[in-house]
């Protein structure tokens, strides 16, 4: 654990950026698809990522200092409240 630690503490927001856009759709910059373990050891090293530099942390993430942080409904109503209808894409599935 302590070199993905290292490791996580010199990759730059960009790098971390696109290995998150790659476990959030499967697939690497080029397209091609993240195997079930690839998936699993990102995910993991954006964990340990997070958990070193996530000073402003999503309504769920690990947040700087590794603690799991999740914003109450009534916080993330606020944040959104300013949506306007237009804004709203429903999808029938």
């Amino acid at each position: 654990m302590k070199e993905m630690t290292d490791y996580a503490q010199s990759i730059s927001p960009a790098v971390y950026n696109q290995l998150k856009e790659a476990v959030e759709t499967g697939k690497w910059v080029n397209g091609d698809k993240l195997t079930a373990q690839q998936k699993a050891d990102s995910l993991q090293f954006l964990m340990v990522y997070q958990s070193q530099f996530n000073d402003k942390p999503d309504h769920f993430s690990i947040a700087k200092g590794g603690e799991i942080h999740m914003e109450s409904k009534k916080v993330l109503k606020s944040q959104f409240s300013d949506v306007s209808s237009s804004d709203v894409h429903k999808l029938k599935l």
